[in-house]
């Protein structure tokens, strides 16, 4: 009986993993889970910035509107749209309506940047208008090459995205600081 008891224990393999094959597996799954966080947040600040985009051209069909009018751009007070209040000469706030409020609405609300260290800023130009905004993901074709951004404080950080109205040449741009 001594014999047949070794031999069956010389046929029995092993179960389990060894250390070294769960460290493989958990260093190769927080690879993956980091490329995942990465790709998350890229795509994150691809769709904000998108709506940068959009929100900045919805405001552009606003002043259009404006223009028609009143036969000129509105002016800018403090990087806002001085167009609102009944006299439209009140600086609009980001946010709020565009428009007197009773009786001419170019939008309904004035769109805020998605984020709230950020802001949109508007300046009037001799014949038109430049929207600054700050795009995230500065591969974008939009931003300037090199790194460079405009003249204008989009927050803490300057502008790195501009529309300008259609007969308005775009901004000169500077190096980042």
């Amino acid at each position: 009986m001594k014999g047949r008891h070794m031999k069956y224990q010389l046929y029995r393999t092993k179960h389990g993993f060894t250390l070294i094959e769960l460290l493989i597996v958990i260093v190769i799954i927080g690879i993956l889970v980091t490329m995942g966080i990465f790709a998350f947040q890229s795509s994150q600040k691809k769709s904000r910035d998108a709506r940068r985009k959009e929100d900045l051209s919805q405001i552009s069909k606003a002043l259009e509107m404006y223009n028609n009018d009143h036969e000129a751009y509105p002016n800018d007070s403090s990087g806002r749209i001085a167009g609102c209040e009944s006299t439209f000469t009140s600086p609009c706030e980001w946010g709020s309506i565009f428009g007197n409020g009773s009786t001419v609405t170019y939008m309904i609300k004035l769109p805020k940047d998605p984020t709230s260290t950020w802001q949109y800023m508007y300046k009037q130009a001799t014949k038109g208008y430049y929207l600054y905004a700050r795009l995230e993901n500065v591969q974008d074709v939009s931003v300037p090459a090199d790194g460079n951004v405009y003249d204008v404080m989009c927050g803490a950080y300057n502008c790195n995205y501009v529309l300008t109205s259609p007969n308005t040449s775009e901004p000169a741009v500077i190096s980042q600081p």
